[in-house]
């Protein structure tokens, strides 16, 4: 067969084209895959970039946020090296500088409005915060300042006042809140030994970090509170009366037990003449302890006696008791039984009666009687009414006023009383205090009956259940 030498050449001319496409898609192809799996590649290494960017992202161990389910949750940039406490999940926060002599601290409350008797409306809070401040001394009010917290408006009011202290620091008092849903957002700041330039410009870095509906959960931690023991003391003294607060006999012994997570607690009676051991004294009265040493020994007595470490201690006579009672407006309290005694004062019929300071001392003071049904009589019962009078003393301010003034309302107090309280103690205990309900508190005694020791008319008690009881109350 022969080929013509022109279509040879054409075939060859073909070959050769075909050839060197194949070679060119071949080569395209092999780009397109190296593209191909270098992008796939970097797309990977970005992705393995952002994860470990993610992974290793620092977190601010400072960020809280709430977790109810009851309230739109809120969050916040705790201040560096502060102690954080918070209550159902974040209904109640407190905060305390525990690095600085300032004694700041802050806290953040989410009130209901639906059944809060307290608070109607927001409008109602500023009114009721500035109520009753005209009773304290060199009290100055701060000017308002608006402020934008979590892109609501709102202002932060405030005022200065002092101490009524050991070292009678000046302190300040500020406030802000919002209204979101049916919900009122409070936050409040209280700070000592500081000036209120400085008390407002803290105030107000922690509110511009406040923020509702937060993405994250918290970093920062609660700790749990711990519970205290106050040794409550009733002096039999006054200006015409020997020994006085100094070393007169407490014929008042109280131990309120409170726990502070739960707001629940004991009140334990002591019978003034229970016969004891005096730490480096020979036995005695109980009541003894304090006009052989004053409060040191009083305290160190009772934690003998109890196995209970006292917290704190608050003491009043006849001169503090009367006008404290005035003070506060009276105190309104159930009587169980008539009450005719020349020797204190006191004429009561059985039922409720609003008691002015007299009345409520002579009540305090009557150890001529029955005692209440199913408790014994004498200066048992007395002591049991002057436990009685204190709740009762308490429980007529209202829960959300307690919370807005109770560092004041202890400023109050101790124009009447002696105390080893500090302020970081008053706002260490302010959360509970202002939740406490008080029928969640519980009146006993120790267990103990009168009894002649040698010549003296004294009380004596059961050890072992007495031991058991504050083994009991040291649990709850």
């Amino acid at each position: 067969m022969k080929f013509n030498k022109s279509y040879l050449k054409y075939l060859l001319i073909m070959l050769a084209v075909t050839v060197i496409a194949v070679a060119v898609i071949i080569g395209i192809s092999i780009r397109n895959n190296r593209k191909s799996y270098s992008a796939s590649t970097k797309s990977t290494t970005i992705a393995k970039e952002s994860t470990t960017t993610v992974t290793t992202k620092k977190i601010n161990e400072n960020f809280y946020s709430s977790s109810s389910m009851e309230f739109t949750n809120f969050s916040f940039i705790s201040p560096e090296n502060w102690t954080l406490t918070e209550e159902k999940n974040g209904e109640r926060v407190l905060l305390i500088n525990n690095n600085s002599s300032t004694n700041e601290s802050i806290i953040v409350s989410v009130e209901k409005l639906e059944g809060n008797e307290d608070i109607k409306n927001e409008d109602e809070i500023s009114k009721k915060y500035f109520s009753g401040l005209e009773k304290i001394k060199d009290k100055k009010d701060l000017s308002e300042e608006e402020i934008i917290i979590s892109e609501i408006k709102s202002k932060i009011y405030g005022y200065e006042y002092n101490l009524l202290l050991k070292d009678e620091q000046k302190a300040v008092d500020l406030i802000s809140y919002f209204k979101n849903d049916a919900c009122i957002y409070i936050i409040k700041y209280m700070g000592a030994n500081i000036d209120s330039k400085t008390a407002v410009s803290n105030f107000k870095e922690f509110l511009e970090s406040f923020s509702l509906n937060p993405v994250e959960q918290s970093a920062k931690k609660s700790e749990k509170p711990d519970s205290v023991n106050i040794l409550i003391l009733g002096d039999d003294s006054a200006f015409d009366r020997p020994g006085g607060r100094v070393n007169g006999r407490t014929d008042i012994i109280i131990i309120f037990h409170l726990n502070l997570e739960t707001g629940e607690g004991t009140i334990v009676t002591i019978p003034r003449d229970t016969w004891v051991s005096i730490p480096g004294h020979e036995e005695g009265k109980i009541n003894g302890a304090h006009a052989i040493g004053g409060n040191e020994l009083t305290v160190k007595t009772i934690e003998e006696l109890s196995g209970l470490k006292i917290d704190n201690y608050m003491i009043t006579d006849f001169d503090g008791f009367k006008p404290l009672i005035d003070f506060l407006g009276g105190v309104t309290v159930e009587v169980k039984e008539n009450l005719s005694d020349s020797f204190s004062g006191c004429y009561l019929d059985k039922g409720i009666h609003h008691l002015n300071g007299e009345q409520a001392l002579a009540l305090c003071r009557n150890r001529h009687r029955n005692g209440e049904p199913g408790q014994q009589g004498g200066a048992f019962a007395r002591e049991r009414e002057a436990a009685k009078v204190i709740i009762a003393l308490y429980d007529q301010q209202t829960t959300f006023e307690k919370f807005l003034k109770m560092p004041v309302f202890i400023n109050y107090m101790l124009n009447y009383v002696w105390t080893d309280f500090t302020f970081s103690d008053i706002v260490k205990f302010l959360p509970s205090f202002g939740k406490l309900n008080m029928q969640n508190i519980k009146i006993t005694t120790i267990p103990s009956w009168p009894e002649m020791v040698g010549n003296a008319s004294a009380v004596v008690y059961d050890k072992e259940l007495t031991k058991e009881l504050f083994e009991e109350i040291k649990n709850q």
